[in-house]
C-alpha cells in the first residue's frame, strides 16, 4: 500500500509518471490514477484524512487505492451471476481470501481475474475475438492471464486456421503495444523483462527471488530458476491436447487447462501467497459447468484456509490490523521458526486436494477434508517448527 500511495502522491503533487520503476504492469497504474483522482480532488477541497495506527496510508486514501480491486471483485460477481452461475458468484464474492486480498491487503489479483472471467464467458459463447481481447488485458495485469490466450492461439494453429491465429496475435500485440508504450518510452524494457517476464517464468536473471514450495521444504532461500517448472508446462499442454480432441468447443479444454495451470504454477514455480487466488474463480466456473458441487464447496474452503495461512504465516496479523509488519497478535500461530515451511506443506496439501476435486468424478464435499488439512498443518508445525527437522 505504501508503494501505491507513493506513486499516486508523486503524480498528483508534481505530475511525474514513473513507469520505468513502477513495481507492477502499468494497467494498475492507470486504474489507480483514475480512482485516486477523486481523493486528490476532495483533498484539494480541504478534506483532512485521519491516519489509523501505524498504517502507511490514510484511512480514506487507502479506500481509493483499493477501489479498482474492490470494484473488480464486484464485477466478477455480476459476470458470474449473469451467466446463471449463482452459486459460483456467491462463493467467489463471499470468499474470505478474495475479500482479504482486495480490501485488506490491497493486492491487485482481482483485476486480472475479472478480465480472465470475462474472457472465459466470451469463450463460452464462442466469441473468440472478444475472449482474445479480455485475456490480453488480463495478461497485461498479471502474466498468468496470457495462459488461456496461448491455448487459444495454439488451437488455431493445430487446426491450421492460420488467418485466425494471426488475427488473435494481432489483437494481443496491439493491446500490448499500446499498454507498454510508456515503459518503452521511458527506457524501462530491462526492468520489464527481468521484473515480470523472467520472474513469472522462473528463469535466471529475474530481479526478485521468492520461495518455491520445494525450496521452503528444504529450508533454503530460492535463488534460481525453479527446477520443476517444466512439469507445470507439460501438465497444461497434455491436459489441453487430450481434452481438445474430445470436443469441438474451446471453452471446457481451455478452462480445465488454465485451472490446472493455476494450481501447478503455485506448486512448481516461484509463487507468491496471492497466487492462491487464481484457481478459485476458475474452479468455481468449472464446477458450475460440470455440476461439481463438491468442487465449488471446496473452492470456498480453500480460500478460507488460504486466508488463515497467509495472514499468520506470511503476512502477520499486525500488518493487517495495525500496519506493523513485525508485530504478531496470535501468539504461537505466527512468527515462529519454520513458518514458511509449514505454509509450504499445508499449501501443497490444499492444492493437491483441489487437483483431486477438479479431475475426479463429481463428489460431495465432506468435513473430513478439513480435518485432514488440520492434521497436515499440526504435523508440519510439530516436525518443522517444534522439532526443527530441517536444521538437523
Amino acid at each position: 500500500m505504501a508503494i501505491w500511495a507513493n506513486y499516486q502522491r508523486i503524480f498528483y503533487q508534481s505530475g511525474i509518471l514513473d513507469f520505468r520503476s513502477f513495481p507492477t504492469l502499468p494497467v494498475i497504474y492507470y486504474m489507480q490514477l483514475a480512482a485516486y483522482s477523486f481523493y486528490a480532488l476532495i483533498g484539494n477541497l480541504g478534506f483532512n484524512d485521519p491516519l489509523l495506527f501505524f498504517h502507511t496510508t490514510y484511512v480514506v486514501e487507502g479506500v481509493f487505492l483499493k477501489l479498482p480491486m474492490i470494484i473488480a471483485d464486484v464485477g466478477v460477481f455480476f459476470l458470474l451471476a449473469r451467466s446463471t452461475k449463482c452459486l459460483a458468484a456467491a462463493l467467489y464474492f463471499l470468499n474470505p481470501f478474495m475479500i482479504y486480498l482486495s480490501a485488506a491487503w490491497g493486492t491487485y489479483d482481482s483485476v486480472m481475474i475479472i478480465f480472465l472471467v470475462a474472457g472465459f464467458l466470451a469463450l463460452e459463447r464462442n466469441n473468440e475475438k472478444l475472449a482474445t481481447v479480455a485475456f490480453s488485458i488480463s495478461g497485461l495485469v498479471k502474466l498468468f492471464g496470457f495462459l488461456p490466450l496461448v491455448l487459444i492461439v495454439g488451437e488455431s494453429l493445430m487446426r491450421r486456421r492460420i488467418k485466425e491465429s494471426f488475427l488473435q496475435l494481432g489483437i494481443a500485440g496491439s493491446i500490448a503495444s499500446v499498454t507498454l508504450a510508456p515503459i518503452v518510452m521511458q527506457g524501462g524494457q530491462q526492468n520489464f523483462i527481468s521484473g515480470f517476464i523472467l520472474r513469472f517464468l522462473g528463469v535466471s536473471g529475474a530481479q526478485t527471488r521468492n520461495y518455491s514450495i520445494f525450496s521452503a521444504l528444504l529450508g533454503t532461500s530460492f535463488g534460481g530458476a525453479p527446477p520443476y517448472i517444466w512439469i507445470a508446462v507439460i501438465i497444461v499442454a497434455l491436459t489441453f491436447l487430450v481434452t481438445i480432441r474430445r470436443t469441438s468447443s474451446l471453452f471446457v479444454p481451455v478452462l480445465l487447462s488454465s485451472t490446472l495451470g493455476a494450481i501447478f504454477l503455485n506448486i512448481f514455480s516461484q509463487s507468491e501467497p496471492q497466487w492462491l487466488s487464481w484457481p478459485i474463480p476458475l474452479a468455481l466456473m468449472y464446477a458450475s459447468i460440470t455440476k461439481r458441487v463438491g468442487l465449488a464447496s471446496y473452492a470456498y474452503a480453500f480460500g478460507a484456509i488460504a486466508t488463515f495461512l497467509t495472514m499468520t504465516l506470511t503476512q502477520g496479523t499486525g500488518y493487517v490490523l495495525f500496519g506493523l509488519p513485525l508485530a504478531f497478535f496470535l501468539g504461537p500461530l505466527e512468527g515462529f521458526a519454520g513458518a514458511i515451511a509449514v505454509y509450504a506443506v499445508t499449501t501443497l496439501c490444499l492444492l493437491l486436494l483441489l487437483t483431486g476435486y477438479v479431475l475426479s468424478k463429481p463428489v460431495k464435499f465432506k468435513l473430513e477434508v478439513l480435518a485432514l488439512i488440520v492434521v497436515v498443518y499440526t504435523q508440519a508445525y510439530f516436525w518443522l517448527a517444534i522439532v526443527g527437522i530441517q536444521n538437523t
